[in-house]
């Protein structure tokens, strides 16, 4: 099991510091442990002065070629499922604390094109492990006979997410794990005082690199303190892959799960994502 994904030296120290300055340092061996490395994908940082990335979310995606728009349903009944994201794990990879994820290739990411999802639903996830970004070029909609019509399903233009396609700078970072109080078998068996004091911090008072902000994240801990999207640490052998948000055409937050030996083997046809009913 390749859980967890270990925090960098360096961010533990300023995790460490955080958590001290939140008043919580009694509590600090327990709240570092159940922090894992992630992949803040989110806007351009204060500063940068590099390209703007391949990896983004909204608009029509830049593809290989042989791609084919994937869809929900077969015949007549198909609609297009709901482009999320696209990745080039290139770009990304510096990131990558552990080497968890392939060194190069396009991962895209899509939800189902219909409204009966069922909370935990097979999703697909297309990986080119030799593909570039210099070998794409936008997917021509209007040649796609899958949008010939463009009332059939919610996939079909105008996208899901609102407002114009949003780059994803990456910045990898200690992403802390928040602590139910009230779940059955919390991660961290925290005293009341404690719990409070973590329930009351600002969102960012435990971010170890707030100037890199995030609208995804990548292998990130199990964010959601009120459901398990995977089990606690060393309870199941699978993780999150990508924390989405919460996008349009849910309204709920959204996460893309892999089992632990489908990413060691860069094998993406398992995903499943998960929508938390609030």
């Amino acid at each position: 099991m390749m859980r967890p994904n270990p925090v960098t030296a360096a961010d533990e120290r300023t995790l460490r510091r955080l958590i001290g300055e939140a008043g919580l340092a009694p509590w600090e061996d327990e709240l570092v442990a159940v922090a894992e490395h992630g992949i803040a994908l989110g806007p351009r940082p204060a500063g940068f002065d590099g390209p703007e990335p391949f990896s983004r979310c909204g608009g029509v995606p830049d593809v290989p070629p042989g791609f084919v728009w994937p869809r929900t349903g077969s015949g007549p009944e198909a609609v297009p499922d709901c482009f999320v994201a696209q990745l080039d794990l290139a770009e990304i990879g510096g990131e990558d604390a552990n080497g968890l994820l392939p060194a190069r290739g396009l991962l895209y990411f899509f939800f189902l094109g219909h409204e009966g999802f069922g909370g935990r639903d097979p999703v697909t996830v297309l990986h080119f492990p030799d593909g570039t970004a210099a070998g794409t070029a936008p997917h021509d909609v209007a040649a796609d006979p899958l949008f010939a019509d463009p009332t059939a399903g919610w996939g079909a233009p105008p996208w899901e997410f609102t407002g114009p396609p949003a780059p994803l700078y990456a910045a990898g970072k200690a992403v802390p794990a928040r602590i139910g109080r009230f779940h059955d078998d919390p991660l961290v068996e925290l005293p009341d005082e404690a719990a409070d004091r973590l329930a009351a911090l600002d969102a960012t008072a435990l971010d170890v690199a707030p100037q890199h902000g995030a609208y995804l994240v990548l292998l990130g801990p199990d964010p959601d303190p009120d459901q398990y999207v995977v089990p606690p640490r060393g309870r199941g052998p699978e993780r999150i892959l990508l924390d989405a948000g919460r996008p349009d055409f849910t309204g709920c937050p959204l996460y893309y799960v892999i089992r632990d030996e489908d990413l060691a083997a860069a094998d993406f046809s398992r995903v499943e994502a998960v929508t938390v009913q609030r």
